[in-house]
């Protein structure tokens, strides 16, 4: 497949699941090393089209700043396809431990956090909307899992509730729509929130203020998210265990493509 017939498949892409997204799209970008011009356009095509994924703005930038793009996408994969941020959260949440623990919706690495804790009384809150491949990825992980609505989960008093960042900035960070209201809801149960934000999530300042441009200007043509203060969490969680909201500064590791600041 030629790489701007791959670009057409991958602007298609319809799975919520980012890191194969990412996998797809390295690969996919690699094939324009040899042209700058077309790198670019290929870039600003995949997040017009997917303007919520934090990874993929992560691995554009890290791309098109980069001296041999080849090599960088295939850093970028393999950085994302080693994360460590689902086992590191699985080691975190507490053991033993009678209370449920509560997911918005069933994200990929929350999901792989409790799949490996069958220990858990996991709850998997629904979306008010997106929720359509929440099957199937249930199916996949093969979790003991009870899905819920957000009223009943107040009921149970969960003691975490984990929601997975799209992408995030030093200070903010795209999350599924509702996730705010959960929190204002579970908060009169004592639930912590904890947000998830795995390699490639977290993009520095500028480039997360492009991230929001492109979401407003979408409207509702795209995933259904909004943006949210860290500080409404107590804790982040990702490859290197939970840190303090404040600290996300720390975790930018990729630059700012001055390319992709205006996708048009």
């Amino acid at each position: 497949m030629q790489p701007f017939e791959r670009l057409r498949y991958l602007a298609r892409w319809s799975d919520e699941d980012d890191s194969a997204l990412v996998s797809e799209a390295a690969d996919c970008l690699a094939g324009f090393a040899d042209d700058p011009a077309g790198l670019v356009v290929a870039c600003r095509r995949l997040l017009s089209h997917h303007p919520a994924s934090g990874a993929l703005w992560w691995l554009c930038a890290r791309v098109l700043a980069a001296p041999d793009p080849a090599d960088a996408a295939w850093e970028a994969w393999q950085l994302v396809n080693d994360d460590r941020t689902a086992d590191r959260l699985a080691g975190l949440l507490p053991f033993p431990h009678d209370e449920p623990i509560a997911v918005l919706g069933w994200p990929d690495l929350s999901g792989a956090a409790l799949a490996e804790r069958p220990d858990l009384d996991a709850l998997a809150i629904r979306r008010r909307t997106g929720d359509d491949h929440r099957r199937a990825r249930l199916a996949r992980r093969e979790a003991s899992i009870r899905i819920v609505e957000d009223v009943e989960a107040v009921a149970l008093e969960p003691s975490h509730l984990l929601v997975e960042a799209l992408a995030a900035g030093p200070q903010r960070a795209v999350v599924a729509a509702g996730a705010g209201d959960l929190l204002d809801t579970l908060a009169a149960t004592r639930t912590v929130g904890w947000l998830v934000a795995g390699v490639g999530r977290v993009l520095p300042e500028r480039l997360f203020a492009a991230v929001e441009s492109e979401l407003g200007r979408g409207g509702d043509e795209h995933t259904p998210v909004e943006i949210l203060d860290v500080t409404r969490f107590a804790r982040v969680a990702g490859p290197s265990g939970l840190d303090a909201p404040d600290a996300l500064l720390r975790r930018v590791d990729c630059p700012v493509a001055p390319e992709l600041l205006r996708l048009s």
